[in-house]
């Protein structure tokens, strides 16, 4: 059995006290311990936003507040937070998003209803989301309606926006939300309050198995993991994101988002935001770890391909010792990791990039966004004086495990950036994987994606130079 421990939080406006499964999900603990059924049980996968919560916490001295799915949320992580459900952004009147929700027509079946509300809401209060159209859809981009088609839930999210928008803008945004109707009152008193819970006891020990974001674990057992004992990595926030002797140092417990949107990342990976919105909705990105897309050990994991072409290291800790590993000889085989099951990722490293370095992600899928693919591409290219000087290109979906192109990277170097030299690697880089077919397309297929996927990378790199004719003949 999962050890049962105090977890004290803040529950909508009710400080709580709880000694329940630290699995238990919070979606589970809402309708059933609580019985707050406005949160909806939809997927029960991360998927639909239907349970959608707003969680907030301590972030240097003042609170931050997301959306994220319940469903995926263990209660073990909530001691100290602020967990609100829609039952906590009710007033006595309809909110504004509320009501645009109403006069746009943005409700039919009205199950889904709750999860938007509250996505749009968190939305407003993370002031790093702009308030216009597209601010309006990353709110929403973990809803599904199948109702409306979108359009009428889309129009309520635009007419809040810019109702609200001249008494929010530039102003502490909890405190106007609060005086613009938005949020009850009581959201101006929830700082001092969290502070006044006592912080969480250090867990006496680490064992396996282990919890990160849970966003494949709590969908395939999600109903026995509350009935097992188990470590919840994320009960303390991750170690901030720094630079030691030219390498960039993450903590394994970064949530995709955090890593997306830390400006030294942003600085050395120019486009992680583009492939943050094509991997995962805002949800998922809130709730997803770089360790935990590693050690899932998917032949498709996006982050991980990107990491690979990154030529990421790995800071493996067990109970006794630490040791760093290349990436790319993490993975024995479809599944299998070159790490015991009592040993954890604790960190990630990889070089900073350096001038005239091109970093480019490519994916395939069924969806252009939010779905899993079929394949996917990373490249890092540096390029000086018109001849690559290094380059990494990793694939996805070809192979039982991501894999880097390591003959392709190293017969790239010192080459002109000219159709035919580039052409012969690729070309060659065929010899590298063998693809198999499956349900998300046959081996011939699969083999044609990865080809032309390298090939993107460089379309981009040269493309004002490149004879178009020259690339669609390359490409055929």
């Amino acid at each position: 059995m999962s050890m049962k421990k105090p977890i004290t939080f803040i529950l909508n406006d009710e400080t709580i006290t709880t000694e329940v499964a630290p699995n238990l999900v919070a979606l589970d603990y809402l309708r059933q311990h609580r019985s707050l059924t406005g949160s909806k049980q939809g997927c029960k996968e991360g998927d639909c936003g239907a349970c959608s919560v707003i969680l907030g916490e301590f972030v240097e001295n003042s609170i931050r507040y997301r959306a994220v799915t319940s469903c995926l949320l263990p209660m073990g992580e909530l001691h100290g937070k602020h967990l609100v459900s829609i039952e906590g952004i009710n007033l006595e009147d309809l909110s504004p998003i509320q009501r645009a929700m109403v006069e746009c027509g943005g409700t039919q079946c009205g199950y889904c209803t709750p999860g938007f509300v509250v996505a749009m809401t968190a939305g407003l209060m993370d002031e790093s989301i702009p308030l216009n159209d597209s601010g309006s859809d990353y709110a929403i981009s973990g809803n599904l309606c199948r109702c409306t088609g979108y359009r009428s839930i889309k129009e309520a999210g635009r007419s809040a926006i810019a109702e609200l928008e001249s008494r929010i803008i530039d102003r502490p945004r909890i405190e106007a939300l609060c005086e613009s109707g938005v949020l009850p009152r009581y959201f101006k008193e929830i700082l001092p309050r969290l502070g006044a819970i006592p912080p969480v006891e250090d867990a006496s020990s680490i064992e396996a198995p282990f919890i990160a974001g849970g966003t494949d674990l709590f969908v395939q057992q999600g109903e026995e993991l509350p009935r097992i004992r188990a470590t919840l990595l994320n009960t303390a926030p991750p170690e901030p994101i720094r630079v030691e002797d030219s390498h960039i140092i993450v903590d394994a417990r970064e949530t995709f988002e955090s890593f997306g949107r830390h400006p030294v990342i942003q600085e050395s990976i120019p486009s992680i935001a583009e492939y943050n919105d094509a991997i995962a909705s805002w949800p998922i990105r809130e709730r997803a770890t770089l360790g935990g897309n590693i050690c899932n050990a998917s032949p498709i994991a996006d982050m991980t391909t990107l990491l690979l072409a990154m030529d990421s290291e790995l800071l493996i800790s067990g109970p006794d010792s630490e040791r760093w590993l290349p990436l790319s000889k993490f993975f024995l085989g479809y599944k299998r990791l070159a790490k015991t099951p009592e040993e954890r990722i604790a960190s990630i490293r990889f070089p900073q990039t350096e001038a005239g370095t091109f970093i480019n992600w490519e994916k395939v899928s069924k969806r252009r966004v939010l779905d899993i693919a079929t394949v996917n591409s990373a490249a890092k290219i540096r390029v000086a004086n018109g001849r690559i000087v290094s380059a990494t290109l990793a694939l996805g979906g070809v192979a039982a495990t991501p894999l880097v192109l390591s003959d392709a990277s190293e017969k790239l170097v010192g080459l002109p950036l000219d159709i035919d030299s580039i052409g012969t690697v690729i070309d060659s880089a065929q010899n590298e994987f063998k693809p198999i077919s499956d349900v998300r397309g046959d081996a011939s297929y699969k083999r044609l994606l990865a080809r032309q996927l390298l090939w993107a990378h460089f379309q981009k790199i040269i493309s004002e130079s490149m004879d178009e004719e020259a690339l669609y003949e390359a490409l055929r």
